[in-house]
């Protein structure tokens, strides 16, 4: 994971990430090259959640400049 922060509190999945400008600053560019990737989990996450068999997160927050 790259900047992505996440809890759960309660029934809810709370995910965090810096879009301060130094984040956005340092974001390495994307594959493609059209934009750059601020934060991610990379992959689907497992999240352990006691109401439900399974389930997972994944997430991309990118920026152009």
């Amino acid at each position: 994971m790259h900047n992505v922060e996440w809890k759960i509190e309660g029934d809810r999945l709370i995910i965090t990430m810096d879009i301060s400008k130094q984040a956005l600053d340092e974001a390495p560019p994307s594959a493609s090259g059209k934009t750059f990737l601020v934060a991610s989990t990379g992959s689907a996450m497992p999240l352990p959640y006691k109401n439900a068999k399974s389930l997972s997160v994944s997430v991309n927050l990118m920026a152009k400049k």
